[in-house]
């Protein structure tokens, strides 16, 4: 994770977006598509779910998504979980101690497989072992989204992963070749807001290379939210990409732990007028206490009860209006 900076994408690519107006489909076929479950918790259109602490070098514990779950009296629909390619010979070790509770939860698995080895390292020999484990949760039936070197440009920046663009691009599409047999895996390309020392671009492998799109973006915990919050991180995103090639749009990753409060920005995330995101299907919460409790359901109770209003009696449904009457113009 990393606190989100405001920079723009270019102006050619948001008009090409805008200029590509299309009647948002139908909302719940499109989470269907992607594999969501029917039965998990959608507000406003929206799938929710968690990526649950690891308790690892953080103040949180571990959590299970069947504690998340119970605690909040819905079933997630999305569940993350980070695990790391570190050499020659992945195994996965991490993700595949969460399969029974993965397969329980009936939620989307969203891994965040994150290259440690450099890119030009993730050979077609890696891509396989990947997908091989994966196919431990397919098996399952679980639908996976393959969150594969997540935040590449910032992360590529910084030192945590190592390569050019370029060497990543080749990564991704060994990882695509390796699963791309496999119709319960999606990818799902997310990286980091885009700046100039962290330029989103570069890093695009192509609309035949991605099934999924999404960005991560943390407001800054240090100050209150600005009402366009949601819009200043995701809307530049979601035109220059989801838009402009037909791709749902879904948040892997996020939480606030500042003076608005956590709820204020789950309410941001589930109350958007979804006839102006018609591809926008999911987001999923950081549910960890690290550099700032990011806690919604694990932590304080009143908290959690404003969590439960807007997930689970959100008033607001989606693009119904949009979709019954054609009166709303999407930005897609």
């Amino acid at each position: 994770m990393k606190p989100f900076s405001m920079h723009w994408l270019s102006i050619a690519a948001i008009g090409t977006a805008i200029s590509a107006l299309a009647v948002p489909q139908d909302q719940a076929k499109k989470r269907a598509e992607y594999g969501l479950p029917s039965d998990g918790i959608v507000s406003n259109g929206v799938a929710f779910g968690f990526i649950p602490s690891d308790g690892y070098m953080v103040a949180s514990p571990p959590y299970t998504m069947a504690q998340i779950n119970s605690k909040l009296g819905g079933k997630a629909s999305t569940y993350g979980y980070f695990t790391g390619i570190s050499s020659s010979n992945y195994t996965g070790f991490e993700i595949l101690g969460r399969l029974d509770d993965v397969v329980a939860s009936g939620a989307v698995f969203q891994p965040s497989v994150m290259p440690i080895v450099p890119f030009s390292e993730v050979t077609r020999s890696v891509a396989r072992q990947v997908a091989s484990v994966l196919e431990k949760f397919t098996a399952k039936g679980v639908e996976v989204w393959l969150r594969f070197g997540h935040e590449m440009n910032f992360y590529a920046t910084v030192g945590t992963y190592s390569g050019t663009a370029a060497e990543f691009v080749t990564a991704w599409k060994n990882i695509h070749a390796a699963v791309s047999k496999n119709p319960k895996i999606k990818m799902y390309w997310n990286p980091n807001v885009d700046t100039p020392e962290a330029p989103v671009a570069p890093y695009w492998p192509g609309p035949s290379y991605v099934d999924i799109v999404g960005i991560d973006c943390y407001p800054p915990n240090s100050s209150p939210l600005s009402p366009s919050a949601f819009s200043t991180c995701y809307s530049d995103f979601y035109k220059a990409y989801s838009c402009v090639h037909d791709i749902p749009f879904a948040i892997g990753e996020t939480a606030y732990a500042g003076p608005s409060g956590n709820a204020g920005w789950v309410r941001q995330l589930v109350t958007q007028d979804m006839c102006e995101y018609p591809n926008y299907i999911a987001a999923t919460w950081f549910e960890y206490n690290k550099e700032a409790n990011f806690l919604i359901v694990e932590g304080d109770s009143s908290i959690l009860s404003s969590i439960q209003k807007l997930l689970l009696h959100n008033k607001k449904n989606g693009c119904v209006e949009a979709e019954s009457t054609n009166e709303s113009s999407p930005i897609h």
